[in-house]
């Protein structure tokens, strides 16, 4: 999944494979800041565990048959005609040591607002900045190991920028009972999109027959208009009882049908009704029954007091779903039963329409069925009940009653959905009143955000915890400052803890990029003041942080500090540094723009090229100097 923050104030979340949106999340304002963090494993064991909670990890929709992806040809826009996705999102076990570890979805927007949302799905929405701060803009996210500790960098109106410390408390005092919750939010979800998806396929079937039955009947209904009669059921129960057809039937029959039609309009009723009925059967219902056995289990632990409570779970919220799935899987059944009666009578209404057409062109019939008796009786009831009111529309066309009391899917669903909601909305609400907001840090002052190179990490050391920042901007955009905030005591009062500052100067090199690849590494992207006098026209580099603090790091005290930290002398020594690592780049690729994943088992760093086209995937481990044949070694793509 990937996640993009717009200017319209969405969070789009994309599946990578297709680029289709799985999921959007609205904001009231345009992004400003989005990351994706994730619990590290070793947080998961530490987290508070209960009595009986053995119990809530059986899952037991691993025993669920699993869903089947949806076609391609009735839902072409669906994310689930993927077969990865569908696993990923509904069909995998969500009590896997994998799964089990709870990620954030973190994005602040122009408002003073940040919003949480786990597995990208449950959502704590509209966290307001303290209402004692004046208007800040968050720009950049770090978080601990564990999430219970984050940080954001934020902008205030005049452009300075401050470090703003959360403490999320519910991630440790709901124990593993936030990931039960937060991941049946996700999965109900996912299943509510596939839901929905199952029910447009079902329409888009509809349409295709009723398209089939519409096109032959069009033309008859024009033909009788013309001869000022109306009343296509009469006329047609007329020719079924007198078993020969009129001049305007025959007419109709010998320049509107032919074999050709007759089998098309065969063909794609009766694929319609088995596509729709296995829709249905293998799709619907069973995606109806795992959201009940998911919600089911939340109902379960909402009604244990001593548990539910705190957790903000109203039982009587699930009750109402499970009643809305409920409804939702008896008109399925419903409209199954009234599908096969319905084609029940279509097949002799279809075989009585070819024997018209075989008597009025004198054709010899080589249908299969051309000495099965016509079953009369089913002829007329399918011209009197189902010629003008197909059985779909009973289920999908607007009746005009209150959403409540509709028979319409489509109603049914969009009851289903608020209704899920509104539960997991209380759940969230609860979460709420667990942040803390600690006092913001001022951190620079007088800079705009578009001339700045910032990467912030939260590294846990034993018992000791420290918040790295690395700055660069104009007008000094030789100069890297490096501040360690040692955050072991109160997480939320920088204001009175104790920083180290560090700092080095590149004499002929720009920093354009820089990123913390793990809790030793920083890298940055270099390019060369005077490019006609170098050879290599741009570099990436890389040093072990944490020797620059041991060698000149500046002790300060923010309790005692009256402006900026970084207005602080930056260190004892500003020279540049011994890199650990470099990889050098000529005119034939000249990189703007540095990535990297530092997370065990990925460990690549990406740059991408000047004409925006081209980029470069490396090794962070290679640690040999990257001349040019080394370079080809090198992943490039376009």
């Amino acid at each position: 999944m990937l996640a993009l923050g717009c200017s319209d104030g969405m969070v789009r979340v994309c599946d990578v494979n297709n680029g289709r949106i799985v999921h959007q999340i609205a904001a009231r304002a345009s992004i400003s800041c989005l990351d994706w963090v994730a619990e590290d494993k070793s947080s998961t064991q530490s987290r508070n565990s209960a009595p009986f909670d053995n119990i809530l990890n059986i899952d037991v929709t691993a025993s669920l048959p699993k869903l089947s992806p949806l076609p391609t040809v009735s839902a072409p826009d669906s994310i689930f005609t993927s077969k990865l996705v569908l696993d990923s999102m509904i069909n995998s076990s969500f009590m896997s040591d994998e799964s089990s570890m709870i990620d954030i979805l973190v994005n602040g927007d122009g408002d003073s607002r940040i919003a949480f949302n786990i597995f990208g799905h449950f959502s704590i929405e509209y966290i307001q900045f303290p209402s004692s701060l004046e208007k800040l803009t968050p720009i950049s996210h770090a978080s601990s190991a564990d999430l219970s500790f984050h940080a954001f960098i934020v902008e205030s109106q005049d452009h300075s920028l401050f470090i703003l410390p959360l403490r999320v408390h519910f991630i440790r005092r709901f124990g593993n009972d936030l990931a039960h919750i937060s991941s049946t939010s996700t999965k109900v979800q996912a299943l509510l999109i596939y839901i929905s998806d199952v029910i447009g396929a079902i329409g888009t079937e509809w349409k295709g027959m009723e398209s089939a039955l519409l096109r032959p009947m069009k033309s008859l209904e024009d033909i009788l208009i013309a001869e000022k009669d109306s009343d296509i059921v009469l006329r047609l129960l007329e020719t079924l009882i007198l078993g020969v057809p009129n001049d305007t039937f025959k007419g109709w029959i010998s320049n509107h049908l032919s074999d050709r039609v007759i089998r098309a309009w065969r063909k794609t009723t009766s694929t319609a009704y088995e596509n729709i009925r296995k829709l249905l059967l293998e799709s619907l219902i069973p995606a109806c029954e795992r959201a009940v056995v998911l919600t089911t289990r939340v109902r379960g632990l909402a009604r244990w007091r001593e548990r539910g409570a705190h957790l903000g779970l109203n039982p009587d919220s699930y009750t109402h779903i499970i009643d809305a799935l409920t409804l939702i899987m008896g008109k399925a059944h419903r409209l199954i039963w009234d599908l096969n009666k319905e084609y029940d009578h279509f097949k002799p209404f279809i075989q009585w329409i070819k024997f018209l057409l075989d008597d009025v062109t004198n054709h010899d019939s080589t249908s299969e069925d051309s000495d099965t008796p016509i079953e009369t009786a089913k002829v007329a009831t399918y011209i009197t009940d189902y010629l003008h009111n197909q059985t779909m529309a009973n289920y999908f066309s607007a009746d005009g009653a209150a959403k409540e009391n509709s028979t319409n899917l489509n109603d049914l669903v969009d009851i289903l959905r608020k209704l899920c909601e509104k539960a997991f909305r209380e759940s969230s609400d609860a979460m709420k009143n667990h942040l803390a907001f600690g006092i913001p840090l001022k951190l620079v002052e007088n800079i705009t955000a578009k001339k700045l190179h910032m990467s912030t990490r939260v590294i846990h050391r034993e018992s000791e915890s420290y918040m790295y920042t690395a700055i660069s901007s104009e007008p000094n955009p030789k100069v890297v400052s490096l501040l360690r905030l040692d955050i072991s005591g109160n997480f939320a009062e920088l204001t009175s803890c104790m920083v180290r500052s560090a700092g080095f100067t590149i004499p002929t090199e720009s920093i354009e990029s820089l990123e913390f690849v793990d809790d030793e590494k920083l890298m940055l992207l270099l390019h060369s003041i005077d490019p006609a006098s170098s050879k290599n026209k741009a570099r990436v580099v890389s040093l072990e942080f944490e020797k620059l603090f041991a060698e000149r790091a500046v002790i300060i005290d923010t309790r005692e500090l009256n402006s900026a930290v970084c207005s602080v002398q930056f260190s004892a020594d500003m020279s540049e540094p011994v890199w650990n690592q470099c990889r050098t780049f000529t005119d034939d690729f000249m990189p703007i723009a540095l990535a990297v994943n530092g997370c065990k088992g990925r460990r690549v760093g990406s740059v991408i090229a000047d004409d925006n086209h081209r980029f470069l995937v490396f090794d962070l481990d290679d640690d040999e100097a990257a001349d040019e044949e080394e370079l080809g070694d090198d992943t490039m793509n376009e």
